[in-house]
Formats: structure tokens, C-alpha cells, sequence
């Protein structure tokens, strides 16, 4: 388990032969994003591991499942490890959205990239990105309302840019509209699409600039829930940053040979005693607003990939995410595959 105590330590070991670059200036329509300029520093990553997901449905009210649909939308996930000289990154990223074809013309998707480089495993400086179509659904009936949208001109999205490091963190948000014809499989470079609606007056962009000397480890969410993945045993605590705000991962595990059963006869494990179930609660500690997600795991998979994971992004919406070969990503998948591409070429 990562102590605060511990990584402390390890962090002041290093800052005799680390240097630590200022945080330069919030967001601006000309300059980079953050996660851009952080991966412009390594060549190509020296291991890529993608695993690609089936998303299934089921809506119920008062926990009656009214509704259940496979196959509603996809998702890719991908875990790269970056290296120049002395330093060393975590890159982490997930994509998932519906199939409007197969959602009642709900057309959804969302996309989060992070990056964290380490020194000896100690993180020391993170960038975050991240795209989603903005949905307003509270309840139901408002649900049944965006059934049939595929066929809007326009959508609104919210973008997020942002930087952590030496106890400091910036970012930048923006709400904006775009073409309603993009989905999860078929969109332009969503770098692009962020930095586009920051240069266009239209935008409502909100800039954070934060400080808190207990943020002096770099934390973000992606890295967090890989982290607490790769470990074995027990309940880990982990603390993480995103816009200004702390937030705690708590995460504890259990055998689940009966699920594992069902990963073997899918060919996605070999044995089903290597199965473990993972529940997860986040909680964002300036306004006690809180989340839960499960997990099924390969503890013999150090990547940090998922078999299967479900959540509740609504109360009456639940999500299930099942690791399925049959899936493919879609070629937009992650911008990053041009940037991360050998230097030279």
C-alpha cells in the first residue's frame, strides 16, 4: 500500500538529482495542451497494452430492471509505458461511448487521457485531457427524451486540460458545441477538438489555478485505479487530484471464483481462482459527493486492465463493460497513436 509517509519519503529522496520545471501559465489557445507538451518528451512508448470492451445496459426504477440490452456501445482502454533517459510515464487512457444504432439513436461517448511520470515509481508530474458529450439526463424521463438525437446537427461537450505538480495544480475547462455526427468510433483527433473550442469566443472556458501542500504527489484518477489494480490483497486508500479538487479512491478485493468461471469459458483466463472482484468508492472531500464501481481482475495481469467493470453514472442507469475480443477499436480510438509513432518517421 502507497503511504503518504512513504511516498514522502521517496519523493525527497530524489529532489537532490530532480529538478522540478515551473508550472507555466493557464491555458492558452495557442499553446499545447498539457498532456501534449508532457509526451512530447518521450518517444515512442516501449509497451502498448489495449483491451477492448462490449457495453451492456440495464435501466431500473426503484432497482426493478425495467430494461436490459447488449451490445449498446464499446469501449478501449489502453495502459503504455513511456522512458528517456532518467525519466520514466504511465500512460493511461479510456474511450467508450453508445451505438446509436443500437441505443435508440442515443448517441454518447467520452474520452480521458493521463500521463504521470515517475522517478524510482514516485510520481512527480501529471497532465490530464479528456472530451464527452454533455448529458443533462437526471431521470428518466428525461432519458426517454434523448432517445431518437442521433439525427441532431449540433451537440455540447465539456473538455478538460490539466497539470499537476510540486503541490500545484492548473486547469482549464470548456463547454462548447460541435458536430452532433460524431460518436465514439468516427470523430476528428479530440486534442483538436479541445483546443478549437478554446480559441472560439463561443466557448465558456473556466481557468483553476490551486495550491495544497498535500499535493505534493501527483495523484490523478486513471493511475490511481491502475495502481490500486496492480497490487495484491487487502484495502488500499489512495488520494487523487482532478480540477482543483481532492478526492479519495478506496478500494478493497475478494476472490470471486464463480465470475472467474465465466472469464475461463470465455478464454479471457486461464485459471478462475485467479478472479478477483474489486469494489471501489471515490469521494471528492470538498463537497462529500461520492461514487462506486466495481471490478473483476487477473491477478496474474500486472497491466491494469479490467475484465469486466460496472457503474451507476445515473440512478436509474447502470453500465456493465465486458472484456470481448470480438470488439475492435475504432481507428480514431486514440490521437495519441500519431504523436507516440517513432520520432524520425
Amino acid at each position: 500500500m502507497w503511504t503518504r509517509r512513504k511516498w514522502c519519503n521517496r519523493l525527497l529522496g530524489t529532489l537532490g538529482v530532480w529538478t522540478l520545471a515551473p508550472i507555466e501559465a493557464l491555458a492558452s489557445a495557442d499553446r499545447p495542451l498539457f498532456i501534449e507538451r508532457v509526451l512530447a518528451r518521450f518517444p515512442a512508448p516501449e509497451s502498448n497494452r489495449e483491451l477492448c470492451y462490449r457495453a451492456d445496459v440495464t435501466i431500473q426504477i426503484l432497482k426493478v430492471p425495467l430494461f436490459r440490452r447488449r451490445g449498446v456501445g464499446g469501449a478501449v482502454a489502453s495502459v503504455r509505458e513511456y522512458r528517456r533517459e532518467a525519466e520514466q510515464a504511465l500512460g493511461i487512457s479510456f474511450l467508450a461511448g453508445s451505438n446509436p444504432s443500437e441505443a435508440g439513436g442515443v448517441n454518447r461517448f467520452g474520452y480521458i487521457e493521463e500521463v504521470v511520470v515517475e522517478h524510482q515509481s514516485v510520481p512527480l508530474e501529471a497532465a490530464y485531457f479528456g472530451v464527452m458529450t454533455s448529458s443533462p439526463e437526471d431521470n428518466f424521463e428525461s432519458a426517454r427524451g434523448a432517445l431518437g438525437e442521433s439525427s441532431k446537427t449540433q451537440a455540447y461537450y465539456a473538455g478538460i486540460d490539466g497539470y499537476l505538480k510540486g503541490s500545484k495544480s492548473v486547469s482549464t475547462e470548456a463547454a462548447f458545441r460541435s458536430s452532433g455526427a460524431y460518436t465514439w468510433g468516427s470523430h476528428p483527433p479530440l486534442n483538436e477538438l479541445m483546443k478549437n473550442a478554446l480559441r472560439d469566443n463561443g466557448s465558456q472556458v473556466k481557468e483553476k489555478a490551486e495550491a495544497d501542500a498535500r499535493w505534493e504527489i501527483p495523484v490523478t484518477f486513471l493511475y490511481a485505479v491502475a495502481k490500486s489494480l496492480r497490487q495484491q490483497g487487502g484495502r488500499q486508500t489512495l488520494r487523487y487530484i482532478y480540477h482543483g479538487h481532492e478526492f479519495t479512491l478506496e478500494t478493497w478485493e475478494q476472490p470471486d471464483p464463480v465470475a472467474g468461471k465465466d472469464f475461463v469459458q470465455r478464454n479471457l483466463v486461464k485459471r478462475a481462482e485467479d478472479v478477483i472482484r474489486v469494489e471501489g468508492r471515490s469521494k471528492q472531500m470538498d463537497a462529500n459527493k461520492r461514487a462506486a464501481f466495481t471490478l473483476w481482475k487477473d491477478q496474474q495481469d500486472r497491466s491494469g486492465l479490467p475484465l469486466r467493470f460496472e457503474f451507476r453514472p445515473k440512478s436509474f442507469l447502470k453500465l456493465s463493460f465486458e472484456a470481448d475480443p470480438a470488439v475492435k477499436p475504432p481507428v480514431t480510438a486514440s490521437w495519441r497513436r500519431e504523436v507516440a509513432a517513432p520520432r524520425g518517421e
